[in-house]
Order: C-alpha cells, then sequence, then structure tokens
C-alpha cells in the first residue's frame, strides 16, 4: 500500500503516522489470491504470494512462505519431518537420559567458539545479508523486519520437546544455562560483525516463553538466567542501530516489566486471549510499539465481519498510535477472507 515503509517507520520512530500499518503474515490462500488477483499453484507459488503482500498489507516478518505440497521424510539422523501445505513438523529429537544429553551438547559447544570470527562466519553474514536484500526487492512497498537472534531458549527446548527439556532442566541445569550462554555469545557475535550500511532499521526475536496461562519457566530462573542475556543480545543490535520487536506467544503479563528492562523496543504478537490487553500495555510502557493484538484463535476465524471491526477500533483507540495492526501470529487457512477484508478497512478507515 501506498506509503508502507513511512507509515511503519513512524511508528518505529515514535511518531504518529497517518494511521495504524497493518502487520502479519499472509499463509492464507483466499486472501493471497484476492490481492494477487490470480489463483495460487505450486507452480506459480513464489510469483502470487510475494504480489499479494504489497497491495495486502504494511509489514512482515520472517518468513514469507510458499505452500508446499503434503510430503514426509527421514532426516539422516533418524527423525521423521513432515511437511503441510503452509507448515511443518519436525520429530523432536531423543536422548537415552540427562546424561546422554548433556555429553552430547558439551561436544557440540566444545567443537565450536562461539565468539570465534572466520571466513565461513563472515560468508554466512553476507548470504544473510544478501537475502535480506532480495526479500526487500521481492516484497516492494512493504517494510520488512528480518530475523535476528538472541539467546534462543525457544530453540534449545523445541529440540527436545517441552516434557524432555523439563526433565534435562532438573537433571542437568548447567547445561541449560551453558547453552543460553552459547546462543547470546553466538547472537551477540554476529550483531558485532554486521556491517554499518546493513539498512535494518528493525529486527524480529522470537523465543516463545509463555502458555496462555503465564510463563512456562519460573520468573525468578528466567531472571536469573534469561533476561540478563537477552538484554546482551538486545543492547548487541542496538549498537547497530536496530531495533528489537520482541515476540513470544501467551500471558507475559508477570514477566512484562523485565522484557522491557531487557530493552525490547516492540512486542508481538499480544495475544488477547491469553489475557494481554493492548490498552494496559501502552498506559504501562508507553515507549513499545506493539504488533498483532487481534485474535486469531477465535475472533479472526470464527467471528463476524462486525465483530473483526470492532476489534480493530478498539485497540487502534487503545493503543494511541503505538500499535501494527494484524493477527496474534500470522493470518492462516481458517480466516474467512471476508473477516481479513473487514480488518484491513477498519484499520483504512480509522486514521489519526
Amino acid at each position: 500500500m501506498e506509503g508502507s515503509i513511512d507509515r511503519v517507520t513512524a511508528v518505529l520512530d515514535g511518531h504518529m503516522p497517518d494511521r495504524a500499518p497493518m502487520f502479519d503474515l499472509l499463509r492464507n490462500d483466499a486472501v493471497i489470491e484476492h490481492f494477487a488477483g490470480r489463483s495460487l499453484t505450486f507452480e506459480n507459488a513464489e510469483e502470487v504470494a510475494y504480489a499479494a503482500y504489497a497491495p495486502a498489507i504494511d509489514a512482515t516478518r520472517p518468513s514469507v512462505r510458499m505452500p508446499g505440497r503434503e510430503t514426509s521424510n527421514t532426516l539422516e539422523d533418524g527423525r521423521v519431518q513432515k511437511h503441510h501445505r503452509w507448515t511443518s513438523w519436525t520429530q523432536h529429537k531423543e536422548y537415552r537420559d540427562a546424561e546422554a544429553y548433556a555429553v552430547a551438547k558439551r561436544a557440540e559447544m566444545a567443537a565450536c567458539d562461539p565468539s570465534a570470527w572466520d571466513e565461513s562466519r563472515h560468508t554466512l553474514l553476507e548470504d544473510s545479508l544478501r537475502k535480506i536484500d532480495n526479500e526487500r526487492r521481492k516484497l516492494g512497498e512493504v517494510f520488512f523486519m528480518p530475523g535476528i537472534p538472541g539467546p534462543a531458549l525457544m530453540e534449545i527446548f523445541g529440540e527436545v520437546g517441552l516434557e524432555a527439556f523439563s526433565y534435562f532442566l532438573a537433571d542437568c541445569p548447567e547445561i541449560i544455562v551453558a547453552l543460553l550462554e552459547w546462543n547470546t555469545v553466538v547472537a551477540v557475535t554476529l550483531a558485532q560483525h554486521y556491517p554499518k550500511n546493513h539498512g535494518i532499521a528493525a529486527g524480529f526475536l522470537g523465543d516463545d516463553i509463555a502458555f496462555n496461562s503465564g510463563p512456562f519457566l519460573n520468573p525468578i530462573w528466567l531472571r536469573e538466567h534469561y533476561f540478563p542475556r537477552l538484554g546482551r543480545t538486545i543492547a548487541a543490535w542496538h549498537a547497530k542501530g536496530i531495533r528489537v520487536l520482541f515476540h513470544s506467544d501467551g500471558n507475559l503479563n508477570p514477566i512484562l516489566d523485565d522484557l522491557v528492562e531487557a530493552g525490547i523496543d516492540g512486542l508481538n504478537p499480544i495475544e488477547v486471549l491469553a489475557g494481554m490487553d493492548i490498552a494496559d500495555i501502552h498506559q504501562r510502557y508507553p515507549r513499545l510499539f506493539l504488533a498483532g493484538g487481534i485474535d486469531v484463535s477465535q475472533l479472526l476465524p470464527l467471528g463476524s465481519p462486525q465483530d473483526v471491526r470492532d476489534a480493530v477500533k478498539q485497540a487502534i483507540d487503545a493503543a494511541e498510535g503505538r500499535i501494527m495492526i494484524g493477527s496474534s501470529t500470522e493470518l492462516n487457512n481458517d480466516v474467512p477472507l471476508e473477516n481479513f477484508l473487514a480488518l484491513r478497512e477498519a484499520v483504512l478507515e480509522n486514521t489519526y
């Protein structure tokens, strides 16, 4: 849409835009086909998917995904990986016990110095920056927020699943902390080697740390081990002039102070059905920019277009110019086209 990049930049800079920008991931066949003006097939997927973004929304984050065929394959380590149209699933890695996990992780960390910088890592950085530039080119007048790494707690528990992770945290807690530190050093080292002309105004740091009922780890543990490391990575990105949009699903209310103290600039996706309240967050932390806020679990797939319009108007009013409106994660195939159009129309109608 016309003026999208300037509109998003205004929000990032703390200025009042002409209207709330729209921020989302498009993983919805009907929406993509509507805004691209043609059918979406496996053969034309990349062309059609990217063509839908600029007319539909103002901003997005990684990754712009293409629809895939239903497949299942076995990885080299024996795990099964399944691909569905818009999603993929990988079987958790299994270890005999906590001791086996600890031995394996010590070996992995010892094999590579996380603070080292060599030609191969420099090449990977250059490749990453080229991909970001290519993504911007394909998206056109859409503000693209690339992914940036942090302590990557989600990566640690995601490998083995939350149940096994919980046992490992109890039986060998020093390994979990060492992995967080290793990931943090990798992230900080990468940030330190970003060139001056990287051209990234804001990055997307995703690390799910909460259920709908609240943080899935004790806030005391998070304050001792996670938030200081999150703060170090955010400081490294800030040193390069990159603002940080932090993403975690769930109810973050008990640890919002900690996230803000760690230095986050923005928060996503604001799961309202998990107890996240846009007005409350904005009043407590007026400098934060918010992204999301429109429930995609119930409202967008099941509500009426008027219900959606009402929720959008309420979110815009509550945030007083500090929000990019979008679904509370991604626009999936369960959302009817008419409800996304209602969301979009409500945003365009409610100018500041």
